[in-house]
């Protein structure tokens, strides 16, 4: 029970995959390719028995008639010890494909069989070498990447890690462009660091356009002090970094909604307005229009 109970300890160190990414990612890219190498396994064993079958007849037929021999065992001689039945052809072509044989050993013997068995040997080299291994190949490579791009914690690991290799390097660049005294960069500062290529070409390489630069200094300046500190260049680096976001897309959509539903209102409010003006200038009207009827004379009949 002692030596069970030790051995059950060394299941601890599956906890390393929490923290281990790389280990991670090889272990759950070769558990999600075991059907994929199920299904590889079958089909070779198809190619193997089919061709197996053939050179395994081809062997028996030239041993029978050719030599005379009615047993393998009489023309091992003539054909080697590759193709005696149908479990030794197949092993023999697994052994071809994986490098356990010179696939030049096994295909000497069958030229004194016939053409047709080194043509069926060059196709089946053909076949399982450049088409299958290669292909299998691909498929597998393939699940690895969707397995290991499919997994959340792995993605979330990467993110981060790149998002922190991130930061770091922006903290550097504004390092080399700060005050040293007040810690914080004026539009000065900005735009000496600019003219050099060193600062230009690192902004550039995170899609931040570096050809208006008062206008990109006043949006990294976003409490418009004419000052830019640390937290409001990361921030606006990361802001203006890449492609527009689909959440600043959105956010800039509810904006515009906002916006045209004020406005709306405040058309309807100015026609309300506006009607109320015409009303009062009507009833202002009114008596100046009773008083000049009543100053006209009377005329007498």
């Amino acid at each position: 029970s002692v030596r069970l109970v030790r051995a059950l300890r060394g299941v601890r160190m599956v906890r390393l995959l929490r923290y281990v990414g790389a280990l991670r990612t090889l272990v759950l890219s070769i558990a999600s390719s075991m059907a994929s190498l199920f299904w590889t396994l079958v089909l070779l064993v198809l190619i193997f028995y089919t061709f197996g079958i053939m050179f395994t007849q081809l062997v028996s037929d030239y041993c029978r008639y050719e030599v005379g021999s009615a047993t393998m065992a009489g023309c091992v001689d003539k054909v080697g010890v590759y193709w005696s039945s149908l479990p030794e052809s197949m092993l023999t072509l697994f052994m071809t494909i994986s490098g356990g044989v010179n696939w030049g050993e096994t295909f000497r013997p069958l030229i004194d069989i016939s053409i047709f068995a080194v043509m069926c040997h060059i196709i089946f080299t053909t076949i399982a070498v450049l088409a299958v291994v290669n292909v299998v190949t691909g498929v597998f490579c393939t699940t690895a990447m969707e397995s290991a791009a499919a997994d959340k914690e792995i993605a979330t690991m990467k993110q981060l890690k790149k998002k922190n290799a991130q930061l770091e390097d922006l903290r550097n660049a504004f390092e080399e462009i700060v005050d040293a005294e007040s810690n914080t960069v004026n539009i000065g500062d900005f735009e000496k660091a600019m003219r050099s290529d060193k600062f230009r070409h690192f902004l550039e390489s995170m899609s931040i356009s570096t050809e208006d630069i008062s206008t990109l200094f006043t949006i990294m300046d976003s409490d418009q002090s004419g000052l830019i500190d640390l937290e409001e260049f990361v921030q606006g680096c990361l802001q203006l970094h890449g492609p527009a976001k689909s959440l600043q897309l959105a956010k800039m959509s509810f904006e515009n909604k906002i916006t045209r539903q004020a406005m709306k209102s405040m058309a309807t409010s100015l026609m309300e307005v506006r009607a109320q003006l015409d009303r009062m200038s009507r009833k202002a009207l009114l008596p100046r229009k009773r008083r000049s009827q009543l100053r006209q004379p009377v005329c007498s009949i």
